[in-house]
């Protein structure tokens, strides 16, 4: 029952960096979900979805990646990809540590997507089940050829300056009431540093140039109508793993299929998912 849940916060250290950290903890719980969000955003922003999943006996653990939220960094600022690996390697090891009987999901969302799927190929123990949605793989829209010469050439000589993302919040979901909140969330930015997109769009061209053992089973889930991360990369990556992967095509749906119009069918789904792997 709700009034039983309980929800704390928690802080986190990796080499570089200080963790914010929130868990949803329900009693008799059998599975336990690690969230890892996505670019910009912050995990107040899936408060709605840990609570949901609490409802199916579901408990949470979520952090802000380094340069989210309220965990440390300049604002989408990052020195590389491992930045990102070692914060979610802390919330997972704490969340298998705390929760040695229960088994343990991660799901991760659009920059998060990507960042678990490479996690699976680093971690020596992997997770009962992975949840991907929306995963960045490929964006719909790249920065043009000039800006990516420019870009490499800073790295080149171990610049990393910040530009501003363009991300209209109307494609956030078909609920236009989400990208409101989003643009008046004060814990959300549109700050992207060079290493930060490099470091994301590179991880994506490694996991869909080769063929992997991601270890456990995966669900990537994508909207058809997303124009954020390709929905085409996403159906091509399943497609290369059918042993590992179920895709599920949300026809019509935008980036957040976790927000959108039909969330609860969305939510739904993936909850049935995870309790089937339990």
């Amino acid at each position: 029952m709700l009034e039983e849940i309980s929800s704390e916060t928690f802080k986190g250290q990796t080499t570089r960096h200080e963790l914010f950290g929130k868990l949803w903890k329900v009693p008799n719980q059998k599975a336990v979900v690690c969230i890892i969000h996505g670019f910009g955003e912050h995990l107040g922003r899936y408060e709605h979805v840990a609570q949901f999943f609490n409802t199916k006996n579901i408990s949470c653990y979520a952090i802000d990646l380094p340069g989210h939220g309220k965990s440390s960094g300049k604002r989408g600022v990052v020195r590389s990809l491992q930045d990102f690996i070692l914060a979610v390697d802390f919330v997972y090891e704490k969340t298998v540590n705390e929760n040695l009987n229960t088994p343990v999901f991660l799901y991760g969302h659009s920059m998060g997507g990507g960042i678990v799927l490479r996690y699976l190929l680093l971690t020596a123990l992997p997770p009962k089940g992975v949840l991907v949605t929306s995963p960045w793989l490929k964006l719909v829209k790249n920065p043009g050829a000039l800006k990516i010469i420019l870009g490499r050439m800073a790295l080149t000589f171990a610049l990393n300056p910040v530009q501003e993302t363009k991300l209209d919040s109307k494609n956030l979901s078909r609920d236009l009431e989400v990208g409101k909140a989003y643009k008046k969330d004060e814990l959300v930015h549109n700050k992207a540093s060079t290493q930060l997109f490099f470091g994301l769009n590179d991880n994506g061209v490694y996991l869909m140039d080769k063929t992997f053992d991601f270890r456990t089973p995966v669900l990537l889930a994508h909207g058809t109508a997303d124009e954020i991360t390709k929905y085409q990369s996403s159906k091509i990556l399943a497609s290369r793993h059918p042993d590992q992967i179920v895709f599920k095509s949300w026809e019509g749906l935008r980036h957040e299929t976790h927000n959108e119009l039909n969330k609860e069918e969305v939510l739904t789904y993936y909850a049935d998912w995870i309790l089937s792997k339990v």
